[in-house]
């Protein structure tokens, strides 16, 4: 399983970062250019997000002008594209953060997790059709071991099989039960 972490930190240990304030809002953007020449070879993820603003216009500018000028980044976090209540996604936004993406990783931000369990499906073939790379899947506080609180994402999971990568958010302290309960790829550790 590989590894990402969580922080707002450079760091010179050979892993994956995602550089994220803890309410998952865009970062301080000198350090992925500054992570980069530090450790060139490491996977350097950021967050997109801008919580502090309101205007559905200006968070859509915000997110494309803020994919444009990062150079450095290899994917990109996203969750302001949900809309009533987590019950729908913006498919305009979706389709042009896509574009400007491109080749890079496009990952649904731990959000996801506030989407009601019957439109996990529905809402996963549809970040499918516009080549979105994963979905995070915030596990931070349920009880890793109590399987009944991780069926919805072991559904989801057995649902998109391959075609899109289910990356939970987990403490350090779940990953061993993780491990045990559901076999995934990749994990974005908080701590």
């Amino acid at each position: 399983m590989k590894h990402i972490y969580l922080t707002h930190a450079l760091s010179m240990k050979p892993e994956a970062v995602l550089f994220s304030y803890p309410d998952f809002n865009t970062p301080n953007l000198t350090l992925p250019a500054m992570q980069r020449a530090l450790t060139p070879d490491n996977e350097i993820y950021i967050t997109v997000n801008n919580f502090f603003e309101s205007n559905d216009f200006m968070i859509e500018n915000t997110l494309i002008e803020t994919i444009r000028r990062e150079e450095t980044a290899d994917g990109f976090i996203i969750d302001q594209i949900f809309t009533r209540d987590f019950h729908d996604v913006d498919t305009v936004l979706l389709e042009t953060l896509s574009n400007e993406i491109r080749n890079r990783h496009f990952i649904v931000g731990p959000s996801f997790t506030k989407v009601p369990y019957f439109l996990h499906s529905r809402l996963a073939e549809l970040f499918i059709d516009h080549d979105v790379s994963g979905v995070m899947y915030d596990l931070r506080d349920i009880d890793i071991r109590n399987f009944k609180e991780l069926q919805p994402l072991a559904k989801l999971k057995m649902h998109v099989k391959k075609r899109l990568q289910i990356i939970p958010l987990v403490r350090p302290e779940q990953l061993g039960d993780l491990k045990k309960s559901i076999p995934l790829d990749v994990a974005v550790i908080d701590g």
